[in-house]
């Protein structure tokens, strides 16, 4: 339940959600339904952009942004790249429109915060530069056909509780 960055596998314990706010109700229609499954109430809105494939951003754009980011979560960046980067993400980019203007996500697109310690790829540049540059089209199956409600429902009680009790929050 730890999860897999280099192949974008989230960790279930850590009570942060790409989808909804962590309520059982949430976790409960990801996994019947999936993300990017092709189910028609999957979640399907949204993929990360590959920006340099598309020529939306240049190379050095995007090793802008990427500084930005860096910024974000208080990891070393230079600065003035990190300027540049901010008025990328801003208006070019158009990172905003996903991740919000404070970079915190949003959770209706499935977009992760931007700003750490959790990162669903991993956080290095490297692995900042291939989702910028390539995109990420993370998938989860849908699992209405494969078990029943009852299952569906135990399931995702379990999920919230583990990722409650490891976070020490509240329930919601």
């Amino acid at each position: 339940m730890r999860g897999d960055s280099a192949r974008g596998i989230p960790d279930l314990q850590d009570a942060i959600w790409l989808y909804g706010e962590g309520r059982i109700s949430d976790i409960e229609n990801t996994i019947q339904y999936g993300i990017r499954s092709g189910h028609p109430k999957a979640h399907n809105i949204t993929d990360m952009p590959a920006f340099l494939r598309i020529g939306q951003l240049s190379t050095a754009e995007i090793g802008d942004v990427i500084e930005y980011v860096l910024s974000l979560s208080k990891k070393p960046h230079d600065e003035a790249a990190a300027r540049r980067g901010y008025e990328l993400y801003a208006n070019k980019g158009n990172c905003f429109d996903c991740h919000s203007s404070d970079a915190l996500g949003n959770p209706d697109y499935g977009a992760p915060a931007l700003t750490g310690p959790v990162w669903l790829y991993g956080g290095t540049r490297d692995a900042l530069l291939k989702s910028v540059s390539y995109g990420r089209h993370g998938l989860c199956p849908a699992w209405i056909d494969k078990l029943s409600p009852a299952d569906v429902r135990e399931l995702a009680v379990y999920l919230h509780q583990v990722s409650v009790h490891k976070a020490g929050r509240p329930e919601k």
